[in-house]
């Protein structure tokens, strides 16, 4: 049984039908401090004289009261859904009703009326609904489908049958296979569903995430795709039955097989030999079969024209003779340092050679002096062991030139050899960890006129100061064109030092400092240097510093007020 309408409640409705909204709230208010009151009946009129003055979150605040206070009263769920119609949320509304239908007793007589709401509600809101694709021209509707990405593609298909018919019946919506974006394992039926709507016309696919007993059936399905340009595979698989299942994919120009594959190097030149369009090839896992062997044998064609890009990396322990690892090495290109009559690798612009293995194994490069380089634009060489004459052997078309990891100073006995070309194109230069490299490296280097140098990295290299630093942009006067440098783990690098470097370098805009002895003060100076529009000194855009325990954060604040971009 519900109270009695009190005094106070009736002169807030007769205020209500008077229009005069804000005497009314004042009087539902007063009526809700009174003892043995309808409290529900008062909040709904409150919460709809909210609505009279738009103050709908007052109101949705009154409704959702009634809510807690009598939950299975249907008075609350009706109030609060109305609010929500108001403000323009129905779909909001009709999740109100759908939960007053869970929480009121199903024996409630007003029940129906609850029912018969949610009903309403939920035919208008179908009926203000369309497929966009049904109505759209055919040009502006694939505009969009091509937008979405694979795993968005996929899960579009649930949302009604008309989408599922429309985008099956593209087949050239499913000739890219992207599994990159995956959440969860994917197994072998939905690739081959895949490829059934492309009708097996498939030209690229990229697989992750797959489930363990699916590589098998998907490598066979993916081989039999005539068209496949693009292969990317990260699947625990055998190299050899990799090699078998798409050494007759002929139109494959590029491949991309994880460390959970390894191929021999041998298999390396097969698939070369019978892929004769491949132009980037990437394996992270090569191995030979004959580590113990002194003179192991690797054949790869004479001829590669098409070939632009090469990236091998591996971790297996070469055991054979040091004299002889010098030129057979699991990571050796066959043909690029040897003699040869004519050029192997005409058009190869990029090569990455990884190697990581437990122990410590000699790989040096260049192999040979006998023979330059291909006209290459980018070199990035990871655990190697530097020869005299890796800078005299550079062509001239480099622009990139990575170095990280090697040897310890020992090999170093004897300086580098003087670069044999200029380097006029080189826009990029990292030392990376290689603490055996003195300075006398880097002025090698230099020596070629870097004069696009705008990139210079010098992070972990032990026997470089900011001294010889501060002696090499004094030298070449080229470096102090440099936009980006990098000198994280600099032994002595202070504020000090790093006033020095803004002064030096006075057009960088982006510097690694990470690691090292700097304090806010280098920040603060920065921070100003922008506000005082100086061009003597850098006026950075970003500023690196990992691992910086002098930093206070005060100082990062004060630089980010500023504008400063600042990493930590």
């Amino acid at each position: 049984m519900r109270p009695q309408i009190s005094p106070e409640q009736q002169r807030g409705q007769r205020l209500y039908q008077k229009g005069d909204f804000k005497a009314a709230i004042e009087a539902f208010g007063e009526a809700l401090r009174q003892p043995n009151v309808d409290t529900i009946g008062i909040l709904d009129n409150r919460s709809a004289t909210y609505c009279k003055l738009l103050q709908y979150d007052l109101a949705r605040r009154d409704a959702k009261k009634m809510i807690k206070t009598a939950s299975d009263d249907e008075r609350g769920y009706m109030r609060c859904a109305k609010v929500l119609i108001l403000e323009g949320k129905p779909e909001k509304a009709q999740e109100i009703y759908a939960y007053g239908l869970r929480t009121m007793p199903s024996e409630h007589p007003k029940r129906e009326l609850l029912e018969q709401l949610h009903k309403k509600l939920e035919d208008r809101l179908l009926g203000n609904r369309f497929d966009p694709f049904a109505v759209l021209p055919l040009e502006i509707a694939m505009f969009i489908i091509n937008q979405f990405s694979f795993r968005e593609m996929v899960g579009l298909l649930r949302v009604c049958k008309g989408w599922e018919r429309l985008f099956c019946s593209m087949s050239h919506l499913w000739m890219d296979i992207n599994l990159s974006g995956a959440r969860q394992k994917v197994p072998w039926t939905a690739i081959r569903t895949y490829i059934r709507r492309s009708k097996a016309m498939l030209t690229a696919a990229t697989i992750k995430h797959l489930s363990a007993p699916s590589a098998v059936k998907t490598l066979e399905f993916l081989g039999r795709c005539p068209q496949l340009e693009h292969l990317e595979l990260w699947v625990a698989h055998d190299g050899r039955d990799f090699y078998q299942k798409f050494k007759g994919s002929k139109n494959l120009k590029s491949l991309v097989l994880s460390p959970e594959l390894p191929i021999e190097h041998d298999y390396v030149g097969k698939l070369l030999e019978d892929l004769p369009n491949l132009e980037r090839l990437t394996i992270w896992n090569v191995k030979t079969r004959h580590p113990y062997l002194e003179r192991p044998i690797f054949v790869w064609p004479k001829l590669l024209p098409k070939l632009k890009s090469i990236t091998l990396a591996s971790q297996q322990d070469m055991l054979v003779r040091e004299e002889h690892s010098r030129n057979f090495h699991v990571l050796s290109i066959p043909g690029m340092t040897e003699n040869s009559e004519h050029v192997v690798y005409p058009k190869l612009e990029e090569l990455r050679l990884d190697y990581n293995p437990l122990l410590h194994s000699a790989y040096r490069f260049p192999n040979a002096t006998t023979r330059p380089m291909p006209p290459l634009r980018r070199l990035e060489l990871r655990g190697m062991t530097m020869e005299t004459n890796i800078c005299a052997t550079m062509p001239d078309t480099i622009e990139y030139l990575h170095i990280q990891g090697g040897a310890s100073a020992r090999y170093l006995a004897t300086p580098l050899e003087p670069p044999g070309n200029r380097l006029p194109r080189l826009h990029t230069l990292r030392f990376e960890d290689t603490g055996f490299a003195p300075q006398q490296t880097l002025s090698v280097f230099l020596q070629a006129g870097l004069v696009s140098l705008r990139t210079l990295h010098i992070n972990g290299c032990l026997q470089m100061t900011v001294q010889d630093l501060l002696n090499m942009v004094r030298e070449f006067p080229e470096l102090g064109d440099l936009t980006e440098l990098s000198v994280i783990n600099m032994p002595n690098l202070d504020d000090h030092a790093a006033s020095s470097i803004l002064s030096d370098f006075s057009k960088l805009k982006v510097l690694d400092i990470s690691c090292t002895e700097i304090t806010g003060v280098t920040i603060r100076r920065i921070a100003d240097t922008r506000l005082s529009g100086s061009t003597e000194v850098a006026r950075l855009d970003r500023l690196i510093a990992r691992n910086c325990e002098g930093i206070s954060p005060d100082a990062i604040t004060y630089g980010r007020e500023i504008g400063l971009q600042i990493i930590t």
